[in-house]
């Protein structure tokens, strides 16, 4: 290998610079997207903490150890002797580059195909949640499964990059209500969303998340009156829908009567597991229809929230729980 090669190239220049125009613009993107209506109510609240948070990001592992005018100094020579890092292993592996990609393709299908491998490394220690859903971290955390009989994770990509972490109680109780449904909804293939990362803390794009103890469902759906799933970028991954007042999205439906359903399941399994439930986030504007279904009436006592939040939250439906005493 030429190791003038990795010093004359201009890759690793240009590398630096995009990403500290990118770290630069953050806060600009930041400022137009707050100017919309939909979004300047917190504004004010969210979008300095957001962008601090991206920031730090930008030099992880040493974002938390900088003062915000040394990381403003130091993005620029971080990225760029990363650059000469990506060159260095680009150059090494040039002769290589075959077998690099039928073995990283080999791993990745024999993942898909056996999910449950990544599971086989968490040990048996018991969870402990600390600090709030808000600001928290979590210790022995536990993987949720990238699918069961009856669910499936919303991504496999987030699977993969380690968003699906919970509280070992948390797991046993959406695993004990996925089952119950197999009876109760047994038409339905549910979607699970994100929950948190290993070892907690902050979880963007997320506001909580961050002890193990949060977790959203993707809203069941009805297409012609038949289930409906398909998650995928461009609706991010069911994060992206958008209905109207009574739940609707041209041909699609919210399934009011098997979220409630689920929800039950949910109720009845936490308390099954020593778990009570905090919070649900559902849009106030479409909870009406979800306790005017059968078991409706079964979840009046579950503690919604009485307003919209940032995110509407009508595509999936947000749970924290507490673990009792």
């Amino acid at each position: 290998m030429n190791r003038r090669s990795i010093f004359l190239h201009p890759f690793p220049y240009f590398f630096g610079i995009g990403i500290a125009l990118l770290y630069m613009s953050l806060w600009p993107i930041a400022e137009w997207v707050t100017t919309k209506p939909v979004y300047a109510k917190y504004a004010a609240h969210d979008a300095p903490r957001i962008v601090n948070i991206l920031r730090k990001g930008f030099l992880f592992p040493f974002g938390d150890y900088f003062s915000k005018n040394l990381r403003h100094m130091l993005v620029f020579p971080y990225w760029l002797i990363l650059g000469f890092g990506l060159r260095a292993i680009y150059l090494w592996l040039k002769p290589y580059w075959k077998y690099v990609l039928a073995t990283v393709v080999g791993a990745l299908f024999l993942l898909y195909l056996f999910p449950g491998i990544l599971m086989l490394f968490e040990g048996s220690r018991p969870s402990q949640a600390k600090g709030r859903v808000g600001n928290g971290s979590i210790t022995y955390a536990k993987r949720l499964p990238y699918r069961g009989n009856n669910f499936t994770t919303y991504s496999f990509g987030g699977y993969l990059f380690g968003r699906t972490f919970v509280h070992d109680k948390v797991k046993a109780t959406v695993l004990q209500a996925y089952q119950a449904c197999e009876e109760t909804a047994s038409s339905t293939h549910f979607i699970l969303g994100e929950t948190g990362r290993k070892h907690g803390g902050a979880f963007l794009p997320h506001r909580t998340h961050q002890n193990g103890l949060s977790v959203d469902f993707m809203t069941p759906l009805l297409r012609k009156d038949r289930p409906y799933q398909r998650y995928h970028l461009f609706n991010l991954w069911g994060y992206a829908h958008e209905f109207d007042n009574k739940g609707k999205k041209r041909d699609l439906q919210i399934d009011y009567e098997t979220m409630a359903i689920h929800l039950l399941a949910i109720k009845r399994a936490a308390k099954a597991n020593g778990l009570g439930i905090q919070k649900v986030i559902f849009d106030p504007v479409l909870r009406p229809q979800l306790l005017a279904t059968k078991v409706g009436k079964e979840l009046r006592s579950l503690p919604f929230t009485k307003r919209r939040v940032i995110i509407r939250h009508d595509d999936h439906y947000h749970v924290d729980f507490k673990v009792l005493p």
